[in-house]
């Protein structure tokens, strides 16, 4: 990442404090909407957003600079990254791009014939082994790292939203009409965990085989401590759209959503608490890290929460 620390940066650092512990870390100045945000380290971490952003930090936040990937104007959705070179973006028109030099650059790996389909999320169990998922029930998976992709029969034709795996074997998808798709042999076989809900699923976090949490539409989070046997609804007070749900250990996790809507739990769970933002912009991502707690939404906001 030589190159990029002498780019320009594009986000206005302006660090004023919201409410308690939560900062406006930064803000583009183009106010593209930022879509996800992830780290695979303290230090090491990006940004994805609309009409091609990607941003990337080396100092844990301190600095973002904007790469220059040479994807036009398209809109990136979600992003996966192994260490601090190698990673994978999801782009609309069903385009998935790869990266070796930490995103400075992006190459096309994969894209859809049909433009009007697309893909949503993509997640990968080992450097071979991955899934991406998007319109249609579409799921696809490759074995050899991404140079091949071959369609896995899902058994669905909803909208699949986000996918993540907890080993080669076990994997959830989630998304539309209250979909939750599960995998206990790598795709092979996708089976349906019925949840008697009609709205939009948009995010799944995991935490080994069993242990899952689900956001949705107005104000849904789902729990599971047996492999999706059985999902408890979570009581919150909010009727918001939930859209991302991230732990950084067992106890402690965090949840966006619209209209500024910001949850923590403490217990694992099992409640979940109304922190105050300090803004009304709809937030779509988070990113967690040793010290901090990074969320990203609309007009390219980016706030950071100090874990101590």
């Amino acid at each position: 990442m030589g190159r990029a620390i002498w780019c320009v940066v594009l986000l206005l650092l302006v660090l004023g404090e919201v409410q308690a512990q939560w900062l406006v870390a930064a803000q583009d100045k183009d106010k593209r909407d930022l879509n996800g945000i992830g780290f695979v380290d303290n230090r090491f971490g990006w940004v994805i957003g609309n009409q091609g952003l990607l941003l990337a930090t080396i100092d844990a936040g301190d600095e973002w600079v904007e790469m220059a990937p040479g994807i036009g104007t398209a809109n990136l959705k979600d992003l996966f990254f192994f260490n601090r070179e190698e990673g994978w973006v999801v782009a609309n028109g069903g385009r998935l791009f790869r990266t070796s030099d930490g995103g400075e650059t992006l190459r096309l790996a994969y894209e859809l014939n049909q433009s009007k389909q697309g893909f949503n999320s993509i997640s990968f169990a080992s450097k071979k082994k991955g899934w991406v998922v998007g319109t249609d029930g579409r799921i696809l998976h490759t074995s050899d790292g991404g140079r091949q992709w071959q369609r896995q029969e899902s058994g669905t034709k909803e909208e699949l939203v986000h996918v993540r795996f907890a080993d080669d074997e076990h994997g959830w998808v989630v998304g539309s009409n209250g979909t939750i798709l599960r995998t206990e042999d790598g795709g092979r076989n996708w089976d349906l965990q019925p949840t008697s809900l009609k709205g939009y699923l948009y995010h799944i976090d995991i935490r080994g085989r069993d242990n899952a949490w689900v956001v949705g539409d107005k104000g849904v989070i789902l729990r599971t401590s047996n492999g999706g046997a059985t999902w408890e609804r979570i009581a919150v007070d909010t009727i918001q759209n939930l859209v991302n749900i991230s732990f950084a250990d067992r106890n402690n996790g965090w949840i966006v959503g619209w209209k500024g809507t910001i949850l923590r739990t403490g217990d694992g769970g099992r409640t979940w608490i109304e922190q105050e933002s300090g803004t009304r912009v709809n937030f779509f991502g988070i990113g967690v890290t040793r010290s901090h707690v990074w969320v990203t939404g609309e007009q390219g906001l980016v706030l950071k929460y100090n874990r101590g």
